[in-house]
């Protein structure tokens, strides 16, 4: 269990060091002039995002959970509708699969508008089984954990075409030699893609 929150903890302490950097060029367009750019419009914890998709990362950063329904839930294995913790910078969902489900499986989500997707990667670059890939045709990175205790999670980035990427994560609990978990983790960042824009 400790080693699937540090984990956890270290993808949002590189997205929160990752959006401090960003916070500082956010403002200015890249086209070199000195042009202000408006900031999105977070919902505030009372105001809920809209009831169909597409959202920004903006309007789910207070709504994290909102991105998958008890259906999709219900498909993946998941038990719903998902713990969000708005403790910390940045915001995200948790989801714990069903008691019944042979594969227990921790999942995150995580919006981050405040980051810039290029700049995130090239933290990463260098980490072991790092790997580029396309999500719903939008760039993204994996990147296979594998930790001492032989714990494995498979930590997903997916640039957002309004701004910004998400984090997510599949940690999984006890993993099958013949289980290709990044696979599935994949395909679930691929639904949440989607439903951004």
């Amino acid at each position: 269990m400790h080693n699937r929150a540090r984990g956890w903890r270290r993808t949002i302490v590189v997205v929160a060091v990752g959006s401090v950097i960003a916070a500082v060029m956010t403002g200015c367009d890249t086209s070199g002039s000195a042009a202000l750019t408006s900031p999105p419009t977070v919902l505030g914890p009372d105001t809920p995002p809209p009831v169909s998709p597409p959202w920004t990362l903006a309007q789910l950063l207070n709504h994290p959970c909102t991105v998958l329904g008890l259906d999709d839930l219900a498909r993946f294995g998941f038990a719903g509708p998902g713990e969000p913790d708005r403790s910390g910078n940045p915001h995200y969902c948790r989801w714990l699969t069903a008691a019944a489900n042979p594969r227990q499986v921790k999942m995150y989500f995580a919006p981050v508008y405040r980051q810039e997707f290029r700049a995130h990667e090239d933290l990463h670059r260098t980490e072991d089984r790092f790997r580029t890939l396309t999500i719903a045709d939008r760039p993204a990175f994996l990147i296979d954990d594998h930790s001492e205790s032989g714990r494995r999670n498979c930590r997903i980035w997916v640039s957002v075409a309004s701004g910004g990427l998400f984090a997510f994560e599949f940690a999984v609990v006890d993993p099958h030699p013949d289980w290709d978990y990044c696979a599935g983790a994949v395909e679930i960042a691929a639904v949440i893609a989607e439903r951004l824009r």
